[in-house]
Parts: C-alpha cells; sequence; structure tokens
C-alpha cells in the first residue's frame, strides 16, 4: 500500500527536544503489568520506515516497526478476532541544527479477514473479506500511555460489492483512539485497559511488548459499494451495523515494538 504521510511539527530548545524524544522512544514509558501473550516474530520488517528528512540527524531519528500479533477488532455487527500479524511503521526524526522534531507515519500492512461466509449468511455468495488500510491520519502526543490516534477504513472485499467499498473514506476515516491506559468510553463501552511498554528480549535486539487498547470510537458508514457506485452502501449499513456510534466499537491488539536509528538502516 502506498501512503499519505502526516508531520506534526514542532520546535523546542535543545533540552525539551531531547525529553520529548525520550518519552517517544520509550525511554521514560511506564512498565506494563503483563507481556504479550504471544510468540516474539522471528524478524522485524522495516522496509516501510519513511526517508529520513533533510538535516535529521540519522544517530538521533529512529524507525519504529511493532507487530501487532493478536487482539479484537470490533466495529458494529463485525466482531474480528486478529489472527494474522499486522504491522505499523513510524518514525521519530530530529533535526539538531534546528532543534526540530517530526513523527511521520511509514505505513500500514494488513491481511485480509473473514467476516462473512455470505454476505446474507448463505454459501450462494461469495465470502466478504474485510482489510484494514491507513486513512491519512496519525496523530502521537508526548504522553507516558502511548497514546495513538491512527485513522483507519476498512475495505470490504468481495466481486458483488467491488473493490471500492469501504467503511470509512480518507476524508471521513474511522479514528481509532488507542491509549496503553485506560478508556473512558460512552455507554454501553466500559473503561478497558491495556498494558504499557515493557522490555521481553535484549538480544538479538531489543524487543518491547504493549496491548493497545480503544473503545470511544465512532464508526462511519460504507461508501462506494456495488462497483463504485454506491448502491449497495445501505445493504452493507444494515447487515453491517454501519454508521455506528461511539461507545459500541472496540480496538484491542497485543503488539510488540522494535526500533532502529536510520544510522542503523544505513540512511
Amino acid at each position: 500500500m502506498k501512503f499519505t504521510r502526516i508531520r506534526r511539527r514542532s520546535r523546542f530548545a535543545l533540552p525539551a527536544a531531547l525529553a520529548a524524544a525520550a518519552t517517544l522512544t520509550f525511554g521514560l514509558a511506564s512498565p506494563a503489568s503483563a507481556t504479550n501473550p504471544d510468540p516474539i516474530p522471528s524478524s522485524f520488517d522495516f522496509s516501510d520506515c519513511p526517508p529520513l528528512p533533510a538535516g535529521a540527524n540519522a544517530n538521533l531519528s529512529n524507525c519504529y516497526v511493532g507487530v501487532i500479533t493478536s487482539g479484537t477488532f470490533k466495529i458494529g455487527k463485525f466482531d474480528q478476532a486478529i489472527e494474522e500479524p499486522l504491522r505499523f511503521t513510524y518514525a521519530n526524526t530530529f533535526n539538531s541544527s534546528t532543534f526540530e522534531s517530526k513523527i511521520i507515519f511509514g505505513g500500514l500492512e494488513a491481511p485480509k479477514m473473514l467476516v462473512q461466509d455470505g454476505l446474507f449468511g448463505d454459501p450462494f455468495l461469495t465470502a466478504v473479506y474485510a482489510k484494514v488500510e491507513y486513512a491519512g491520519v496519525f496523530e502521537m502526543p508526548v504522553s507516558s500511555d502511548f497514546e495513538i490516534t491512527l485513522g483507519v477504513k476498512v475495505r470490504l472485499i468481495n466481486p458483488v460489492l467491488g473493490s471500492n467499498c469501504t467503511v470509512g473514506t480518507n476524508s471521513n476515516p474511522i479514528l481509532l483512539k488507542l491509549t496503553t491506559g485506560t478508556t473512558s468510553p460512552p455507554a454501553p463501552n466500559t473503561p478497558i485497559t491495556g498494558e504499557g511498554l515493557q522490555v521481553v528480549q535484549t538480544t538479538p535486539e531489543i524487543v518491547r511488548s504493549a496491548k493497545h487498547v480503544g473503545n470511544s470510537f465512532a464508526v462511519p458508514g460504507a461508501k462506494g459499494c456495488l462497483f463504485g457506485g454506491g448502491v449497495a452502501d445501505w445493504l452493507v449499513n444494515q447487515i453491517g451495523g454501519f454508521p455506528s456510534a461511539a461507545g459500541k466499537n472496540t480496538m484491542i491488539q497485543n503488539e510488540y515494538i522494535v526500533k532502529k536509528t536510520y544510522a542503523q538502516l544505513g540512511s
């Protein structure tokens, strides 16, 4: 997938910039109460690391790869267990001349997941798959709870629906509000708690585990269904329960995270 990159700029005095960088590189993160129950991946793919901005210091700029190994993605009437790994990549860059720090999104790679055997629950229509895609929003404020806002859309894959049927769009994405702390959702959802960053492996590279959770986000309706014309939007919305108000949707993801400096990546 190709991605629109959202860059958040801020200028700091040197001590503030280094303090922010320390937080974003997990140096000030709180320990986790438990670890990811899944096996640590044997390797981490850094191919989606975004290009290093001009003037950024390769030794002080890091690329992060997170692998989501399991969890739950519940939107509307779709309640999907995450059974295959998803990978997200982002960078924290630092210009030692201007003291400018940037968070730059790199990529989101997700497999398609079976959500229904047939559009009407019968064997006569082909299965419906869902694939989570990046939708142009990525924000990460400095926070001990490792908070992330990620804009996504869910592409529904089915020959009848065509190739442009999505729940959420680039202009109206699903805004996942994720934290390793405790959520404060509207009813009927109740608060859930993630798990903070914790080192779980030190060789051959440092690997950290975390659990991000979110259950306060809303989900918009489907668009572009039935060969891009939107004729079947109403049907997908009825079957999928879209739009789905805040307080009725949940994201839980167990993940492992590894970082490398751009110097280590050869940039």
